[in-house]
């Protein structure tokens, strides 16, 4: 009875999720966008690299700063690294070409990256280098937007008031200045005034423009995101939970479209679906997407707000299990009223009842540990989110500083900037430290069935308090999904040559050659049920 307790218990808490189903058609036209994200990602990297390829044989400098202007554009909001060298090499080709105008341009867009990927003091510098007075109309608006762009990024991430509310002072300064300079019946002057009026507080007026803005714009073109996502936001303040939701999942729609890596849109969903849908598991794994998107671009930002909201959805999750319980204990209530009644007839099933109750401790031993395996791999996510940031910040910086020497030809600093990458160096083994050991917290037996997909003479043996090696972390990350070789790369600080030989000797140790990482995928299952 307690079996079938359960069952009509999921059953009736799943009808009332049904009903609010208002924007079903967009999440499933989402989740077809998200379903092809790694396709869509692979067809823009290859589209770069035949600009790539055309500005290695190109020799006309000219040519050179425009190709790279290409790819800048397509990088700005993709992928910051890559951003970063093509704006380097723009602005050796601008000095060449003595264009005081391209070079404000690079500056511009190279401050904009600085902003965005979480580099303020340094965006702050590239703008105050840039001179305004000799700039046309469309760069003299990405000077302004950009110095909004710096002070709103800036604002969401210090953690002082006090700075922040200067920060804020500021972007809102600049947001005046482009409400001035912009045409006001374009779609950059509608976004621009609807930004102003959610500012201080019209919203009905901000609504008007958005909306009149967003029917002038492609859903693949960034100011639509950006405008369907701040409407999103104007919504939620008035608490108006379904709009909200739509043009949010039509920001996140545009963000796929596009594609770019550089967005808020899956985040601020995946937050309102784990408190307003209790849809845990799409939460999650809409975050998850988020934390790939920020990683690959190497928003610090992005990462910052996302290692904030990963625990409160894991609490939710939890707090989602202990109200369904509650349900079982007042259906179970009413069942043993029922029972009395029924009394006879439990004599004749008490054999069949016997069996259905060492069923139900078998699942509820199940329900516990799948719970504890969670609450433990949430938290190691966030710890590993956190080191994460920290070092590809640290290692980003020491790299720009080290670039910024050598054009000031101030090549005696260089050793003292090394020197400090020995912080790096503490900092990795720390984070991997972390990872060995969450890892075979979560797979404890993980080495043991590892060893023993080897041939017998190739198998690992670990010095004295050794979790891992390389060779086991690489294949600790394989069992977890992360298989691409550059992201292995970057997570593992290593070449991707290196981790290619490494898989490559790991594979022709094995017993089963053609299926190694297969059976590496499938290692330890017993212990994720």
């Amino acid at each position: 009875m307690c079996y079938h307790l359960k069952i009509i218990a999921i059953f009736t808490f799943a009808i009332l999720i049904s009903c609010d189903g208002h924007n079903d058609k967009l999440y499933d036209e989402l989740e077809t966008h998200l379903a092809k994200r790694q396709e869509v990602t692979k067809a823009k990297e290859e589209s770069l690299a035949r600009i790539k390829v055309e500005l290695q044989k190109c020799k006309d400098i000219e040519k050179r700063y425009l190709l790279c202007d290409s790819l800048i554009k397509q990088y700005l909001l993709f992928n910051s690294d890559s951003a970063s060298h093509y704006i380097d090499i723009a602005m050796e080709e601008a000095i060449l070409l003595e264009r005081p105008d391209y070079i404000n341009k690079v500056r511009l867009l190279d401050a904009y990256i600085l902003a965005t990927s979480g580099h303020y003091n340094e965006a702050k510098e590239c703008l105050e280098k840039v001179d305004k007075t000799i700039l046309n109309k469309k760069l003299t608006q990405l000077y302004y937007e950009t110095w909004r762009w710096l002070y709103n990024t800036w604002e969401a991430y210090v953690k002082d008031e006090k700075r922040a509310e200067i920060y804020d002072k500021k972007g809102a300064a600049y947001l005046d200045t482009l409400c001035m300079l912009v045409p006001a019946e374009t779609a950059d002057g509608l976004y621009f005034a609807a930004e102003k009026e959610a500012y201080i507080g019209n919203l009905k007026e901000a609504e008007k423009k958005y909306l009149k803005c967003i029917g002038m714009l492609d859903k693949s073109e960034r100011r639509y995101a950006s405008a369907t996502c701040a409407l999103a936001m104007v919504y939620e303040t008035q608490d108006r939970f379904d709009d909200f939701e739509r043009y949010m999942i039509l920001a996140a729609i545009s963000d796929q479209t596009i594609p770019l890596k550089e967005n808020l849109a899956l985040q601020e969903l995946a937050d309102y679906i784990s408190h307003h849908k209790t849809d845990y598991t799409r939460a999650q794994r809409y975050l998850v997407y988020s934390v790939e998107d920020a990683i690959y671009y190497n928003n610090r930002l992005r990462l910052t707000e996302i290692a904030r909201k990963l625990p409160d959805i894991a609490r939710g999750y939890q707090e989602a299990e202990d109200e369904l319980d509650k349900y079982y204990f007042i259906f179970a209530i009413i069942v043993g009223l029922m029972a009395i009644g029924l009394f006879i007839a439990v004599i004749i099933s008490v054999r069949q009842n016997k069996t259905l109750m060492l069923q139900r401790k078998e699942k509820t031993e199940f329900n516990e540990k799948l719970r504890a395996t969670n609450r433990s791999r949430n938290s190691y996510i966030c710890l590993f989110i956190e080191l994460c940031a920290g070092i590809i910040d640290k290692y980003n910086t020491l790299s720009k500083n080290i670039e910024r020497k050598i054009r000031a030809h101030q090549t005696d600093d260089i050793p003292a900037l090394l020197h400090s990458s020995r912080i790096k160096d503490k900092d990795i083994k720390e984070m991997m430290a972390s990872f060995d050991r969450a890892f075979l917290n979560l797979y404890p037996q993980f080495v043991e069935e590892f060893n023993a997909l080897l041939q017998p003479e190739y198998r690992i043996h670990l010095k004295k308090d050794q979790l891992l090696n390389s060779e086991l972390r690489i294949m600790a990350f394989v069992k977890l999904g992360v298989k691409d070789t550059s992201h292995l790369s970057t997570l593992l600080a290593y070449s991707s040559q290196t981790i290619y030989n490494y898989r490559s000797t790991l594979r022709s140790h094995a017993i089963n050659k053609e299926h190694f990482e297969e059976d590496v995928e499938r290692l330890c299952e017993v212990n994720e049920t």
